[in-house]
């Protein structure tokens, strides 16, 4: 099943480094104690469900007809 609307979260973070690699947890971190500094944090509701990324994670994706069930 599809969402109705989801969140979308972009982050800025600047960092002294090159950042290739390096898992979003890291970065999160280094931004809150102060190895990196976060200049935006965005935050917006997405209800056109055409912009909603493409993975199962969100439940967006096609299902077979075998995959239906009917009551």
């Amino acid at each position: 099943m599809t969402p109705d609307k989801l969140y979308k979260t972009t982050i800025v973070i600047w960092t002294e480094y090159d950042p290739d690699g390096v898992d979003i947890d890291y970065l999160g971190r280094d931004a809150i104690y102060g190895d990196a500094y976060c200049s935006s944090v965005e935050r917006e509701c997405i209800e056109d469900s055409s912009l909603f990324p493409d993975t199962e994670f969100f439940g967006v994706y096609d299902l077979d007809e075998d995959d239906i069930i009917f009551e």
